[in-house]
């Protein structure tokens, strides 16, 4: 079992798995789930990956990370989705496109653009927000649980 979950993560483009895929794969077995997961987290914490339980839009996901940040994403995009990730905070993970496009004027072409085109961000055209997806939430794990938007605006502050 644990070879088979481990396939359909490692499979899957994004590294990410909804865990309803795993609950219907794993009803095929008769083995413990709560077992097999714990060994399925060790087994990739043993060659240097981290397996991160996410939700998103009522759904939870699982998402293959590993130490280091993602050569894809320049420092700049890593800034905007972290500061992304402080606003949703405030507004209950609520953020409107048009707001959003407003405060990243600059950079929607490039760093906003890249993060919802691969999938950091997504855009929920019939509710008019964008939402951080488990991968954006993954590869901010080492500081998503601090972050603030009052933190980041002090980090920012110019001292006069």
């Amino acid at each position: 079992m644990i070879r088979e979950i481990a396939k359909l993560i490692l499979t899957n483009k994004k590294k990410m798995v909804k865990e309803e895929d795993l609950i219907r794969l794993y009803d095929k077995s008769t083995s413990d789930f709560d077992e097999t997961f714990k060994d399925l987290y060790e087994q990739f914490n043993k060659l240097g990956f981290e397996l991160i339980k996410s939700e998103f839009q009522g759904n939870n996901y699982y998402v293959l990370t590993s130490e280091g940040k993602d050569d894809n994403i320049t420092p700049s995009q890593y800034g905007s989705l972290a500061l992304i990730a402080a606003l949703s905070k405030e507004v209950n993970e609520n953020i409107k496109i048009e707001d959003l496009k407003e405060i990243f004027k600059d950079q929607w072409n490039l760093d906003i653009k890249f993060l919802i085109d691969n999938d950091f961000l997504r855009k929920i055209d019939d509710l008019g927000i964008v939402k951080i997806t488990p991968i954006g939430k993954a590869i901010l794990k080492e500081i998503l649980p601090d972050l603030s938007l009052d933190t980041l605006l002090d980090i920012f502050e110019v001292e006069e």
